[in-house]
């Protein structure tokens, strides 16, 4: 879910060499060459979603892998029809970085991206929003877990704990 950490797991896979692929970043990348005028953010999702199917967002970040790249993590997976995309190509793995509302939210609040809110109201409907779009089913069949409640260095650990099984 948004602001449960997702990024910092992603440094933490980068620094073990991976190419990590946000798919947050890919949409946002098409959505600044095709929105609609006024259009916001998740309505382009959806919308897209609605013409190319579930799996479009994963199907773009897989243009973004370097042909070179030995290991390849996608951030922000949002569906399981995304990772069945992935799964063409592999056996991909999924790690739910889960972190509590009200957590998030402050986390949200304190870095102010361009489509964060400062409105709790906002930011439970984007839950919804995300909810909807079937984020449920990633956390709910996820291989791995990282309860992230406490410091960075606690969070740190849970991730080098299962990059190390892998």
């Amino acid at each position: 879910m948004p602001g449960s950490g997702k990024t910092l797991f992603g440094n933490i896979l980068k620094e073990r060499g991976y190419q990590v692929v946000s798919m947050g970043d890919v949409l946002r990348k098409r959505y600044e060459k095709d929105a609609k005028i006024g259009e916001r953010l998740m309505d382009y999702a959806k919308r897209i979603r609605e013409i190319y199917g579930d799996g479009v967002v994963a199907r773009l970040s897989l243009e973004e892998v370097d042909p070179k790249a030995k290991r390849v993590a996608f951030e922000g997976v949002r569906s399981l029809a995304e990772v069945e995309e992935f799964a063409r190509l592999g056996n991909p793995i999924v790690v739910s970085v889960h972190s509590p509302p009200s957590l998030r939210y402050s986390r949200l609040m304190a870095r102010q991206r361009s489509d964060d809110s400062t409105k709790i109201e906002e930011l439970k409907r984007r839950d919804y929003q995300e909810i909807a779009i079937g984020i449920g089913g990633v956390i709910a069949m996820a291989d791995y877990v990282i309860l992230n409640t406490g410091t960075i260095e606690d969070f740190k650990r849970q991730a080098e704990d299962i990059l190390n099984k892998l």
